[in-house]
């Protein structure tokens, strides 16, 4: 497994809880250039975007005994790659929420997209980092979903789950989790 190969052409990792057509639609046609991750829970889907996802051998226990949702966030926080999702899905990560993404109207898609790769910048920034305590991160790095800014809709989610010490060199941060209106 080339997981560094795998994680530099990664745009998102797709958690749906039930097969959707149109928005697996959406992902094909918006990221022709860039590779979409499909957990091990979800059915493969046909398309060029599409890639399954590995763990490596040193965390597969640990991934086993994960939910879905926790398997998402770790691959997420794995690949460092954000969680592409529709919005009825981001009640599912609740649990696992450091801070919520708040916004004036749901993210249509042009704005969903800008987000994606907002996001994927915020994750990388904060591995490449210094290890700065999460919650404050997360707080002064909201302020990079500025154009999207207001109290009345969640449009996603800071996410993470406890990693073990052992595999802590290969699994750290948080996943942003956005959902996105089709």
């Amino acid at each position: 497994m080339d997981l560094i190969a795998k994680a530099k052409n990664m745009r998102a990792i797709l958690y749906l809880k039930e097969e959707n057509d149109d928005f697996i639609k959406f992902v094909l046609k918006y990221n022709r250039r860039r590779s979409v991750g499909v957990p091990d829970f979800m059915e493969m889907l046909e398309g060029k975007c599409f890639v399954s996802l590995e763990v490596p051998k040193k965390a597969e226990k640990f991934y086993a005994k994960l939910n879905k949702e926790g398997k998402a966030i770790f691959l997420a926080m794995l690949y460092i790659a954000p969680i592409l999702t529709t919005p009825s899905c981001l009640k599912h990560f609740e649990k696992y929420e450091i801070m919520p993404i708040m916004a004036k109207k749901k993210l249509d898609i042009r704005e969903g997209l800008r987000h994606l790769r907002i996001a994927e910048y915020s994750m990388l920034d904060y591995r490449l980092g210094n290890e700065e305590e999460l919650k404050k991160y997360v707080a002064k790095d909201l302020r990079r979903f500025w154009r999207i800014k207001g109290k009345d809709i969640k449009v996603g989610s800071y996410c993470s789950i406890s990693i073990p010490k052992r595999i802590s060199d290969i699994v750290r941060g948080y996943a942003v989790v956005i959902g996105v209106e089709i």
